[in-house]
């Protein structure tokens, strides 16, 4: 569903059409209007034109983009290798937990035998040590 969200960047109001939440619009919008301030602010004592700007906005933005791009993707790699790791550990996990249980069944047969095999055997009396 697409939605019609308002953001203000540089004081003025856009509208953006998204498929995307209306709060993650908001949110670029925000962050894109700061970006914005920063330039601004760097270049104030500059005259620069709003198309200066706009492409220095874009620069900074590409910028982080492409220096945080090679930590996701070894982060990305990092999390399918874990994931697989995970589904390991749960197989084994499963069979170690069914192990368990069979010895636990093998012991409860085994003190039954061994419970049916106690034989009680009399006591003797003591016999006293000779002088």
């Amino acid at each position: 569903m697409e939605n019609k969200v308002n953001v203000v960047i540089n004081g003025e109001i856009t509208t953006v059409v998204s498929t995307e939440p209306v709060e993650y619009v908001q949110r670029l919008g925000h962050y894109v209007s700061k970006k914005v301030e920063e330039v601004a602010m760097r270049y104030d004592k500059v005259m620069i034109s709003e198309r200066q700007r706009t492409l220095l906005v874009s620069l900074n933005i590409a910028d982080e983009y492409m220096k945080v791009e090679p930590e996701l993707k070894r982060l990305t790699i990092e999390n399918e290798a874990l994931k697989k790791e995970n589904v390991q550990v749960s197989d084994e996990n499963i069979k170690l937990t069914e192990l368990v249980k069979g010895l636990r069944q093998e012991l409860a047969k085994l003190r039954d035998g061994v419970e049916d095999k106690v034989v009680a055997l009399p006591v003797l009396p003591v016999r006293k040590a000779l002088k």
